[in-house]
């Protein structure tokens, strides 16, 4: 009776099952957004299914990735190539959620071969074509997923990824694609760790085990890794995932005492994200967004490090840019014949030329305390071109006077004192040697070959308001609360766009470019400046001063900016809104934490007071010393 039972149970599961799948089918609608089949393995075949340690098995699923056709396209190096995503057959979700860490591309499901007719009109330049089997329980790619690849259009590059066994006779039609990557199954891993060799983020030299069609046994294509940052779990470099736990408390902690409304934390060690969390909300409103890792927050001075010094490192390497030159050599439009024309400019970037550290130039602009005619507009005009707010638009002459108070004021001693106003004159030695305006040229010739697609100047230009996070409630000057605008009064007053301040970013893009410094300036197979320049520009600079050139170090008892068991070898830069960015080349570690600690107001130094930053990056720190030794 109980057999008859059971046997009745495993039938209408199996009619439930079938119904299922069969109403998916029929119940598709487009392309961009089907209902997903059942078709991805939650187990793991062999040789992986007996490797207890999870470490031991991503290196195991690695190494079973195979590439057998590279012809110049792999890894994607170049994500500004416009491309679109097309997977055939079972469930490609993990795959297409690895690839959205790095890529806006398009993405398109094909569940069923009646449905391949809208392929047809496809245009783009790069097709990357995923190929997975339409049963959980099966490792084999459906035959009918064999007759749609013949529907796939050309384009300047197609790739083509297989998870799971191809059939030996399909293996000439794989080859009329420029790149071909073999992946044994269709596990959630296996999609993850594919999407990611893809990209570069993982190396890719695995050998066939078998003969497949006229790819011989052993067949295989090396391919290194571009400097990408992947992302694994800490348990992937030995580390354990618990231990972490302490991070969220502490960050959690910070929010509940008010030190912040929320906050976005990235820790890659070996050039692995292992730890990427968001924790509260916008602001301190309960119906406040909560912080996703997408959103963006104003970093603040990290900006002297994200922007102003990488331009300087890559002109510097190109000899386009001498350091020990002065600003009259450069800009003597701006110095005139004034002592400031005789400043070098490594001693400015390293606060080392006797500049003061601030000047309140909104001050002069305002009446009663608030912005006033003729210096601002709420409209944009031919007169008032520099937008510093929401309907607040500042004189575009007003730039100029603004370099004039900064020659009005005496020099002092040259001796280190941290100024925001070196950083001001970076700016026109940038673009008098590019001919770019400094938000363009680092996005053009720097972001955009990176593949960062959340770190910029002025992002309302690219972001919804739901996606950058707010800053102060500015009542000293623009009267409004601060959501897309920097900030920093001097920066808004330059337009947005400053040495000094105006970049706003989230914890990820920000890691990429700390890690773009670990790699000794290469990313994403583009080598922006060499070795040589990343020690140059880092290590101190003067007798008495920490500074490097544009980073900030570790004082020479340890501690300071950064905790205390972080190197003399690291550097980076701290932001006033409630930011840290931090590079460690000898325990290879990237730290990063972003937060709007000026909301609702500048004067809330909590942060800094309770020591979030540095006690979570101690956490870090003990964490990889326990895995690694110090």
């Amino acid at each position: 009776m109980l057999k008859f039972v059971l046997m009745k149970k495993r039938t209408l599961l199996t009619l439930v099952v079938g119904c299922i799948a069969i109403l998916g089918v029929f119940a598709l609608k487009g392309l961009d957004a089907p209902i997903k089949p059942q078709a991805q393995t939650s187990w793991l075949s062999e040789p992986f299914r007996g490797i207890s340690a999870h470490s031991e098995l991503i290196r195991a699923i690695d190494t079973h990735v195979v590439c057998l056709k590279n012809n110049q396209c792999l890894p994607l190096n170049d994500l500004r190539i416009p491309t679109v995503y097309v997977s055939l057959g079972g469930n490609s979700d993990a795959f297409h959620q690895g690839i959205k860490r790095f890529s806006d591309g398009r993405f398109i499901q094909v569940f069923a071969a009646e449905d391949l007719a809208k392929l047809d009109t496809l245009k783009t330049e790069r097709i990357i074509l995923s190929l997975h089997p339409v049963h959980p329980d099966s490792l084999t790619i459906n035959a009918w997923i064999w007759d749609a690849m013949q529907r796939i259009p050309s384009a300047r590059e197609r790739i083509v990824l297989t998870f799971g066994k191809i059939p030996p006779q399909m293996t000439s039609l794989l080859s009329t694609f420029d790149g071909i990557i073999i992946a044994p199954e269709n596990h959630t891993h296996m999609q993850d760790r594919t999407a990611q060799q893809l990209m570069g983020a993982i190396a890719m030299d695995g050998k066939l085990d078998r003969a497949i069609g006229a790819f011989k046994k052993g067949s295989g294509v090396k391919i290194a890794k571009n400097g990408r940052l992947n992302f694994c779990s800490p348990e992937a470099l030995g580390m354990q995932s618990a231990d972490f736990n302490r991070i969220d408390q502490l960050a959690k902690n910070g929010i509940t005492s008010g030190a912040y409304p929320g906050c976005q934390i990235v820790v890659a060690v070996k050039g692995s994200i292992i730890y990427r969390k968001s924790f509260g909300n916008f602001t301190y409103e309960s119906t406040s967004k909560n912080v996703e890792n997408e959103d963006v927050y104003d970093i603040a001075s990290i900006t002297k490090i994200a922007s102003s010094t990488l331009i300087a490192m890559k002109l510097h390497h190109e000899k386009k840019l001498d350091l020990n030159e002065s600003l009259g050599a450069y800009i003597p439009e701006v110095t005139g014949e004034t002592p400031y024309r005789s400043i070098i400019i490594r001693e400015m970037m390293a606060h080392q030329a006797g500049l003061e550290p601030f000047i309140p130039f909104y001050k002069r602009t305002l009446t009663e305390e608030k912005p006033i005619a003729p210096w601002y507009s709420k409209t944009k005009d031919e007169e008032h071109g520099l937008e510093v707010a929401n309907e607040l638009f500042l004189k575009t002459a007003y730039k100029d006077s603004m370099y004039a108070r900064i020659l009005r004021n005496p020099l002092k001693e040259k001796k280190y004192v941290y100024s925001d106003l070196c950083y001001y004159f970076m700016q026109p030695i940038f673009e008098k040697i590019t001919g770019q305006k400094q938000d363009q040229y680092v996005r053009n010739h720097i972001y955009s070959l990176m593949g960062l697609r959340y770190i910029n100047y002025k992002p309302l230009s690219q972001f919804s308001k739901n996606q950058i996070v707010p800053t102060e409630n500015d009542q000293y000057f623009r009267k409004q609360l601060l959501q897309g605008h920097v900030h920093d009064p001097g920066a808004a007053m330059l337009g947005g766009v400053g040495g000094h301040a105006g970049l706003f970013a989230n914890a990820t893009d920000l890691a990429s470019i700390m890690q773009l410094f670990l790699n000794n300036g290469s990313y994403a197979g583009q080598q922006f400046f060499d070795k040589s320049t990343v020690t140059y520009f880092t290590k101190a600079q003067f007798t008495g001063n920490k500074r490097g050139i544009g980073f900030d170090r570790p004082s020479a008892a340890g501690g300071g900016t950064c905790d205390e068991l972080a190197s003399q070898q690291s550097f980076g830069h701290s932001g006033f809104t409630g930011t840290l960015a931090w590079a460690d080349p000898k325990h290879e570690v990237v730290f990063v934490f972003l937060s709007n600690r000026v909301h609702p107001s500048q004067d809330n130094w909590k942060l800094r007071d309770m020591g979030v930053r540095t006690n979570i990056q101690h956490v870090v720190y003990e964490i990889v010393n326990a895995r690694y030794g110090k």
